[in-house]
């Protein structure tokens, strides 16, 4: 809470920082206007002199003032994302907090509850979803991880997997670079964007990387309600087909289920 209010106020401190050089650089030019208007009426030279010298230094202190401007602006922009950074990465570990909570808390209920035959099934279940996040982390893309961990966290109406039975460097392989974030980014929004859950269910989409010899496989799998004929135009639109980086190989649109894949080949 303190570091939200310490952001703020510098914000706020930031915001006045700004009117004020705009204000002073509404000056300046100003001052540059009636030099300008003063040398072209008036004729004597010491006058035209002082008049073009008060224009120089004028010029170049707003020009100097709107660098720093653009500096502070800039500043101003890397603080705020640093800001949602953190606040994102916040929301990660809460969220893996809260599942460590419940996993230690189901396995405790089930020693009180004096149901051993339990544990071995649910500790295999730890196992595997440990295994799962593991797996995740060393996909190899860090733009691509933080994407899914934040989605998963943040979204409220989808609700995402990511099948990952071994590990797999997506960096690695020879692919235009960004590609596959961005198809799994447009595809993911799209099913989000079309998705028909109400506020009390919310639909489910499973991501698979299924690695080929000739290429990546991205496989979508949406289980929920969902408006079939805009999400089926709406991935063709997005994703689509572009010859020789990728193409949509196959989709089914069934009633509660589609299935959307990308494939990827390599670049020789």
């Amino acid at each position: 809470m303190l570091y939200l209010m310490d952001g703020y106020k510098a914000g706020e401190r930031s915001g006045h920082g700004m009117k004020r050089v705009v204000s002073a650089q509404v000056y300046l030019l100003a001052l540059v206007l009636i030099g300008l208007t003063g040398m072209m009426f008036l004729e004597p030279w010491i006058v035209r002199a002082a008049l073009l010298l008060i224009i120089v230094i004028c010029g170049y202190a707003a020009f100097k003032l709107q660098v720093s401007s653009v500096k502070e602006r800039r500043n101003q922009e890397l603080r705020e994302q640093e800001d949602l950074a953190q606040r994102n990465l916040i929301q990660v570990i809460n969220r893996l907090r809260h599942d460590w909570m419940n996993d230690t808390q189901i396995l405790f209920g089930y020693i009180q509850l004096k149901k051993f035959d339990n544990l071995q099934p649910y500790m295999e279940k730890i196992k595997m979803n440990m295994q799962q996040e593991s797996n995740l982390s060393k996909l190899g893309i860090p733009s691509l991880i933080a994407y899914l961990l934040i989605f998963r966290v943040q979204s409220k109406s989808l609700e995402l997997e990511v099948a990952l039975d071994e590990e797999i460097n997506l960096g690695q392989l020879p692919l235009s670079g960004g590609l596959i974030e961005k198809l799994v980014r447009q595809t993911v929004e799209c099913v989000q964007m079309h998705a028909a859950a109400g506020e009390d269910e919310s639909g489910k989409l499973s991501l698979e990387f299924a690695l080929q010899d000739d290429g990546l496989l991205l496989d979508f799998v949406y289980q929920g309600p969902y408006q079939k004929e805009r999400l089926e135009k709406a991935v063709k639109e997005s994703v689509g087909t572009q010859a020789g980086l990728y193409s949509l190989e196959h989709n089914d649109w069934q009633e509660g289920e589609a299935v959307i894949t990308i494939r990827l080949p390599f670049l020789l």
